[in-house]
């Protein structure tokens, strides 16, 4: 009876609470063997409606081959803005689990019913709990076949208050002068625990005339059990950015003063 009042709310409202169980810690409330097949049937379906969600058009660029494999994958995706989560869905090509850590988007707003139905681990970013049950969750997706969407650059958006690691100070994870951000180190960790693949995957927008995003999924990276990760982080951002360099060269030229517009500096303007 709760549920139906739930969905009735929701209905109403324009929100998702009904999948506000998504943020519980244990997994066998929240994934299941079952769910990852059924949404391998679906994907496709689900991709294309993802495509009526946004204002830009997906234009793939290359799509490297991918072999076959029992586990999972990893898809690490560029960050830039809301429609990465359906075009970025699309460019992979694949379906996936999308690791998400904005709740009041996901509960608060539609966009939770439709990251749910594709398949989305939703956690709390700034709760310690919440990040160790998400790496836990992901880890049981890739074990059991599924894979992996996750948009690494975790401090871009965060005004260069970062944490602290092993390398950086709280400041020194972003730049306005690099196409990609600083990363979490925790795909890379998992990764090498899973034993599985990364793919990265990058998204150029272009809003000169048409609205356009141009995709490519880059070959598959590996992290070896005797790889020292901050190394192989440093390598995998080094692939992202050149792989977003290559797309910027190929299909459009900006200059800093189109992109700083009103007299705002990119930052400004990203958010």
């Amino acid at each position: 009876m709760l549920l139906v009042k739930t969905i009735i709310n929701d209905l109403i409202n324009g929100t998702s609470h009904r999948v506000k169980f998504l943020l519980g810690n244990d997994i066998e409330t929240t994934i299941s063997k079952r769910g990852i097949k059924v949404r391998k049937l679906f994907g496709g379906l689900m991709r294309r409606i993802y495509l009526t969600q946004t204002e830009y058009k997906l234009i793939i660029d290359k799509r490297e081959k991918l072999g076959r494999s029992k586990k999972g994958r990893i898809f690490a995706i560029n960050h830039r803005q809301a429609d990465d989560i359906v075009l970025g869905a699309n460019a992979v090509g694949k379906s996936a689990y999308i690791v998400f850590g904005n709740s009041y988007l996901a509960l608060e707003t539609t966009n939770g019913i439709g990251l749910w139905a594709y398949g989305m681990i939703l956690m709390k970013r700034d709760d310690i709990s919440s990040r160790k049950a998400a790496y836990e969750k992901m880890k049981y997706v890739i074990e059991h076949g599924g894979n992996i969407i996750i948009y690494p650059e975790g401090y871009w958006n965060l005004a260069d208050d970062g944490r602290a690691d092993e390398r950086h100070l709280a400041d020194g994870h972003n730049s306005e002068s690099w196409l990609i951000q600083d990363i979490n180190v925790g795909i890379l960790r998992l990764a090498k625990e899973t034993r599985c693949e990364i793919v990265p995957t990058i998204l150029h927008y272009d809003e000169e005339g048409k609205k356009r995003c141009y995709a490519h999924r880059g070959k598959a990276f590996r992290v070896k059990e005797d790889d020292d990760i901050w190394n192989k982080k440093d390598e995998l951002v080094c692939i992202m950015t050149n792989i977003y360099w290559e797309l910027m060269e190929k299909y459009s030229w900006y200059s800093r003063e189109n992109l700083e517009k009103d007299g705002k500096s990119l930052r400004q303007n990203w958010e």
